[in-house]
């Protein structure tokens, strides 16, 4: 089995340094303008963005990368290759814009559309959460496993909210609805790659959210499955990072959790 350990190596390098970049321009200088209504961008997001696909390039020039903020990038061979790097700069960019302290660096690496390495760095806790597929997942080196808990009376969850006016978002008011009143407690925290990661660490139960793109989740889906965690799509089918829906649980409440989301939908 490959172990990808120059790849896991050079992500968690590029992921503390583009972390500690997005706090240093922050405080420097904040240009916050719109991609979409009610989707913010900033000039840090850019910059971070260029500053990893930069390393990353420099360090394997002939793998493709996908980012958030200029999509897919031309590569120094013509060659067709089955290795793609999946960023997100700044996971959780309308917290950053305002100032609230959660966001986070997320890059994964896949090989064959399967998600090998995945770093998630949070600069404001200076946590670093990294996994590789088969070899468990640690932050700051010490190795992670889901909760326990196993009722969805007893868990606490976590969720985000599509954007716009659409029947996803009606969907999740619904859901939210119905979990508030049936476990212990919902949180927002506004970043899926967090949200991942605290499930795989076992401090939430679980995540659902419908409407991701491929680097909310690159990364942080593969460190569920490795602390031992399960994920699907909300309907229940095997996830990919091309899916519109996500539900990551510690396992032992997946198969309740599900029927009260397919419940609503």
């Amino acid at each position: 089995m490959t172990d990808f350990y120059r790849e896991r190596q050079c992500a968690e390098s590029v992921a503390r340094r583009a972390g500690h970049h997005v706090v240093r321009e922050r405080a420097r200088h904040l240009d916050i303008s719109l991609k979409a209504p009610h989707d913010v961008v900033t000039n840090v997001d850019r910059s971070t963005e260029e500053l990893i696909v930069e390393q990353i390039s420099n360090a394997f020039p002939d793998d493709a990368i996908s980012g958030e903020e200029y999509g897919e990038q031309e590569r120094d061979s013509d060659e067709s290759t089955d290795r793609r790097w999946v960023i997100d700069p700044i996971d959780g960019t309308l917290n950053f814009a305002h100032g609230v302290p959660l966001y986070c660096v997320s890059i994964g690496f896949e090989v064959a559309g399967k998600t090998e390495v995945g770093v998630i760095y949070d600069p404001n806790r200076d946590e670093l959460f990294s996994a590789a597929r088969g070899r468990g997942v640690h932050c700051n080196g010490e190795p992670l496993a889901v909760s326990t808990v196993d009722a969805l009376a007893t868990s606490v969850l976590v969720t985000g909210f599509p954007l716009g006016d659409t029947q996803a978002f009606e969907w999740t008011m619904d859901q939210f609805d119905l979990l508030t009143r049936g476990t212990r407690g919902i949180r927002r925290l506004g970043s899926a790659a967090l949200d991942c990661a605290y499930v795989a660490a076992g401090r939430l139960e679980a995540f659902w959210e419908y409407g991701l793109k491929p680097w909310d989740t690159a990364a942080g889906y593969l460190m569920v499955t490795e602390a031992g965690g399960e994920v699907t799509t909300i309907e229940g089918g095997p996830f990919s990072i091309e899916d519109y829906s996500i539900a990551a649980t510690n396992g032992h409440i997946h198969g309740e959790l599900l029927e009260v989301l397919q419940s609503v939908t």
